[in-house]
């Protein structure tokens, strides 16, 4: 009868060793219905964010095409040099007009000092 019991437990301790082996917990085992849609459900979803990403690219390339076009079609503005161009009468009156008042308020400043290093000393 000992050994029937010694052989029982053997049996029943080695049984319990190799499933606690195959099965660990807190992982999914093959099979397991919740697991697999949590996979198919992440898979999807790195799907879909890799077409995410793929369309961003593609929707900045297009951008960057898009303004290259629109450079290019742009015309350039004409040159026109400064120096053909004649000043009209009445710039060239204004011009002088503010010339004189300049050399009229210069030659009055310089004037007053020159008069006043000038003076008698007391």
């Amino acid at each position: 009868m000992r050994t029937a019991l010694l052989a029982f437990i053997l049996t029943t301790a080695a049984a319990t060793g190799a499933s606690a082996q195959v099965y660990q917990p807190g992982q999914p085992y093959i099979g397991d219905p919740m697991a697999d849609r949590l996979r198919d459900r992440v898979e999807m979803q790195r799907l879909q964010s890799e077409q995410q990403a793929q369309f961003a690219r593609q929707q900045q390339l297009n951008a960057r095409l898009t303004e290259r076009d629109i450079q290019a079609q742009r015309q350039p503005e004409p040159y026109i040099p400064l120096a053909n161009v004649p000043p009209s009468p009445d710039a060239q009156r204004r011009a002088r007009e503010a010339a004189t008042a300049r050399r009229e308020a210069t030659v009055s400043g310089v004037t007053q000092i020159d008069d006043w290093l000038g003076r008698q000393p007391r």
